[in-house]
């Protein structure tokens, strides 16, 4: 037997915190009788001279599973900007000699090259004809000091950023080689 309110309390807690099996979530009957104290009780047992009491259903509510967005797959990343733009090969000042006339330049880009943004390498300032496929291209050049800069374009041509530039010079031997053959003799003296 419980005091009736401790019961009550109880009852309501346990219905509230999920304590009680699902058949206990129905519709419940309770006893209720007050002893010749003056207390009330309530019992899940009939008592003598007690009373039923429906108690109703507890407060529920039973959410559905949140829907969640699908990522379109043509969705557009969006372009926060680059942190790092730069010519990484060769390096400023760095001199570079007998190569046949061509050079290698490698960019360095953080975050990657965005889809349609294309790479374009500049020697002595001319841009070069067709972007580069990747962050490295092929350079002819002649004999002398050359500048060499990166730049990334937009989907619409427009220029957004801008390596610094840097110099280096490039050097070749002669291919004047020495004569061979018979040694041509010494003129005499008269």
């Amino acid at each position: 037997m419980y005091s009736g309110r401790s019961l009550l309390v109880g009852l309501c807690l346990a219905v509230s915190l999920g304590g009680i099996g699902a058949a206990a979530r129905a519709e419940t009957t309770l006893y209720k009788w007050v002893d010749q104290d003056g207390i009330t009780h309530y019992s899940d047992r009939p008592a003598p001279g007690a009373e039923p009491v429906q108690i109703p259903n507890a407060q529920t509510y039973k959410g559905t599973r949140p829907v969640q967005a699908k990522k379109a797959s043509n969705a557009k990343t969006v372009f926060k900007g680059y942190t790092r733009v730069e010519i990484t090969y060769p390096a400023d000042g760095e001199t570079i000699a007998n190569t046949g006339g061509t050079v290698a330049a490698v960019a360095a880009v953080e975050p990657a090259v965005a889809a349609g943004h294309q790479l374009w390498f500049s020697l002595d300032g001319a841009r070069q004809t067709e972007p580069a496929q990747g962050l490295t291209t092929t350079l002819h050049v002649e004999r002398g000091s050359h500048t060499l800069e990166v730049t990334i374009s937009d989907e619409s041509g427009r220029d957004i950023v801008s390596s610094a530039p840097v110099t280096f010079i490039y050097r070749q031997n002669a291919g004047v080689a020495a004569p061979r053959g018979p040694l041509l003799p010494v003129p005499k003296k008269p």
